[in-house]
């Protein structure tokens, strides 16, 4: 419907046809001159926004999000910056990896992202989760493994 217009930089006018999605996990299959440290058949996750690379993103980021504005990656091939991927960690399975860049960021950010460096949460605080989704499981392993206590009525049995 085009009602989705969260950022000026997303422009204006009529939607066009979009390719959706964010998360994946898939091989590298082929590398231009510049993708410095990439090599054909590398295992890799693509970053959201692909300009943002590090510190607090600003504006001009997200005219860089995956599945919207962008293309996303629900295709058999997508071409990437070779700043716009991460190396998908060798003992996570495809489905294990592909949620990391954008579910498990965004439950660690929730839960440790404004802390200072060296101070992290965990043993004494407790940690509301709240939904069944990507982001609340993943906070919910985040918050157990780093000693963090809290009540989780319908999954304690299945996850505690």
């Amino acid at each position: 419907m085009g009602l989705y217009g969260h950022h000026k930089t997303l422009g204006s006018g009529p939607p066009k046809p979009l390719v959706p999605c964010s998360d994946m996990c898939g091989t590298v299959a082929a590398v231009g001159d510049g993708a410095v440290g990439w090599k054909m058949g590398d295992r890799v996750l693509s970053t959201f926004t692909q300009s943002h690379l590090t510190g607090q993103i600003r504006a001009r980021d997200m005219a860089s999000g995956l599945g919207k504005p962008l293309d996303g990656v629900l295709q058999t091939y997508r071409v990437f910056p070779a700043t716009g991927l991460v190396r998908a960690p060798e003992y996570l399975t495809d489905e294990e990896a592909c949620c990391l860049p954008i579910a498990a960021v965004t439950a660690w950010m929730a839960i440790n992202g404004l802390r200072p460096l060296g101070q992290p949460g965990g043993r004494g605080e407790v940690v509301l989760l709240q939904g069944t989704g990507g982001v609340s499981l993943t906070g919910l392993q985040i918050a157990k493994a780093s000693g963090a206590t809290g009540r989780f009525p319908s999954l304690s049995a299945i996850l505690l």
